[in-house]
């Protein structure tokens, strides 16, 4: 949900031109970058530019054993075929990974449709659909019950690197105040919009000018520690996948869990865009539609987020090898 929704379209423009100074998608990327401010502004509120930035505190030190117990959470609401092949390809790239979770949590949150899950991954079925914000809190709670030392979270239309869990493992070893990881996660699309979210890093949070620590992360590609999943928990008031996870790390740096990115743990993204430009341009609108009504409710509980948005910049998704 990386945006500059706050500032005038031109100044808008204008950051993206000087950025992509020389880049051979400049043109292409600024036209699409004002389909989306104006997508996104549509939906979304004027907020005070005038609330003070506070630094976060210091990130506290994680006491993780050696080899951690790691948990994945995936909340799912299977609606389409797109929907159940997704859900094929994360499942395989689950059990490719080299280093394999001690319990994957998949929540269903009432999918209209019926989908294969594999056998010795744990399932809970949400009675009524909630959002993915309540069946993440339900995967941490079952998770903690469990003991698990890491708490990941992937979204449906994901592929998971090989690596993608040794790389939160090293990170958190690496780095002993760190208390959320987030990753690269880049678009499986073979399509311009694809292209375009890969640059405008899209998926791939917000991270504090001239440092490693993040805004937030997004929770199509995240790691935390136990002792976040304790203290820290998705707000239920967001029905959709928009905001949620800004409000939720939010929280976390307050607490002064230090969140980090690490390029290499790599997630592959699924938007669903096609061969038919005007079907994919509703997809790409619908997405900050989706955004800008999820930065409504943000802005309610965090009026001040864009001091502090106004601190970071983007990071643009690294091309890897599937």
């Amino acid at each position: 949900m990386s945006s500059i929704s706050n500032l005038p379209y031109g100044k808008i423009l204008d950051y993206w031109y000087e950025k992509l100074k020389g880049h051979k998608h400049k043109n292409k990327f600024l036209l699409t970058k004002f389909i989306e401010a104006f997508t996104f502004k549509s939906i979304s509120i004027s907020t005070n530019l005038e609330n003070e930035f506070v630094p976060f505190p210091i990130g506290r030190k994680h006491n993780l054993p050696i080899k951690p117990k790691i948990a994945l959470v995936i909340p799912v609401h299977a609606k389409s075929d797109k929907d159940i092949q997704d859900l094929k390809n994360l499942f395989t790239s689950i059990d490719n990974l080299e280093y394999k979770p001690d319990f994957v949590i998949v929540i269903d949150d009432e999918s209209p449709l019926t989908y294969n899950i594999p056998k010795h991954f744990l399932t809970l079925n949400n009675e009524v659909n909630s959002g993915p914000a309540k069946a993440r809190n339900r995967g941490i709670k079952i998770a903690l019950f469990n003991e698990a030392d890491i708490i990941a979270f992937a979204d449906s239309d994901c592929i998971l690197d090989r690596n993608w869990t040794k790389q939160i493992i090293f990170h958190f070893q690496q780095n002993q105040t760190c208390g959320i990881v987030s990753g690269n996660t880049i678009s499986k699309d073979n399509h311009w919009f694809g292209t375009y979210h890969n640059i405008n890093g899209t998926l791939n949070g917000r991270k504090f000018k001239n440092s490693n620590r993040l805004l937030y992360g997004t929770t199509a590609n995240l790691a935390i520690t136990a002792e976040v999943g304790k203290k820290v928990k998705f707000n239920e008031t967001f029905p959709n996948a928009a905001g949620e996870d800004i409000e939720f790390c939010f929280k976390a740096n307050k607490e002064g869990f230090e969140i980090n990115y690490n390029r290499e743990m790599v997630v592959f993204h699924n938007y669903g865009y096609t061969t038919k430009i005007y079907e994919s341009l509703k997809i790409f609108r619908n997405q900050f539609r989706k955004y800008g009504n999820g930065e409504k409710i943000l802005l309610e509980l965090i009026p001040e987020y864009y001091a502090y948005f106004n601190e970071t910049e983007e990071i643009s998704a690294n091309k890897h090898d599937c």
